[in-house]
């Protein structure tokens, strides 16, 4: 399984074109071959593929904007970017709150929209996967969202969130399983309890248990586990990326 740097860990170091360009190149000089990209300012797309191309960087994900995955001409372009970048799967953070309330019917809609863009995308060669919170886990009429999100959009990939799983009340071990075959990019992300209130925390440094993830993340055949720290770094997030991969290299990851 290969380590990737989710950049939206360093989004405060790339809102513009320039500082986008030396994060990507700090991000490869630390060891990292695979990147998300996520989080990151405005940027032309043929400049950013040209920069992960020279420097060498491997994208395996990205988040895109709802408002450009519902929008037939944008959708068209998002394809196209991701073809550039030579990145396989097109990621979705998570359901626009501000779209489709947290409600069973609210997320019906949500399903449906999502199972409509998971087959344009796979109709171009390209794989839809989306990415949890701990709100997928509220259940209506004894089913979770999480659970219907799976069942009823079958050929969508999810990006499943170690943190955000726990975050829930499930276990991510359970959902690993669960998702056998549908899990290409993972994102590992620990959990730690600081004076009764959860912080993020960098891989190894808080509760979860890797030893057991890492294995079934092997034995089901998740490709990449994205690091990812949302805040609460120790001292930076560069710092942070780089205790986190140094720990997954010591578990044999790659």
């Amino acid at each position: 399984m290969k380590i990737a740097a989710q950049l939206y860990n360093a989004r405060e170091y790339a809102k513009t074109p320039e500082d986008i360009e030396a994060t990507l190149r700090r991000t490869k000089e630390m060891g990292f071959d695979v990147i998300q990209i996520s989080g990151l300012g405005p940027c032309d797309p043929d400049l950013l593929a040209a920069w992960v191309k020279e420097i060498g960087l491997e994208v395996c994900l990205t988040h895109a904007p709802w408002s450009r995955l519902t929008n037939p001409e944008e959708l068209i372009k998002v394809i196209g970017e991701h073809r550039k970048l030579d990145c396989p799967v097109i990621g979705l953070g998570a359901r626009p709150l501000d779209v489709f309330p947290n409600t069973y019917e609210g997320w019906t809609r949500f399903i449906k929209k999502s199972k409509e863009i998971t087959k344009q995308i796979k109709d171009e060669g390209l794989d839809f996967s989306y990415h949890n919170h701990e709100f997928e886990f509220e259940k209506w009429k004894g089913i979770t969202a999480m659970d219907r999100l799976i069942e009823e959009v079958p050929d969508m990939l999810i990006t499943l969130d170690t943190f955000w799983v726990l975050a829930g009340g499930a276990n991510p071990l359970t959902y690993i399983k669960k998702l056998k075959g549908r899990i290409k990019i993972i994102h590992f992300k620990d959990f730690k309890i600081v004076d009764r209130t959860r912080k993020f925390a960098e891989i190894g440094q808080g509760n979860l248990e890797w030893d057991e993830i890492i294995s079934l993340c092997n034995s089901t055949g998740v490709y990449c586990a994205a690091i990812e720290q949302d805040a609460d770094w120790l001292v930076d997030p560069f710092e942070s990326l780089a205790m986190s991969r140094e720990f997954l290299l010591g578990k044999g990851l790659k």
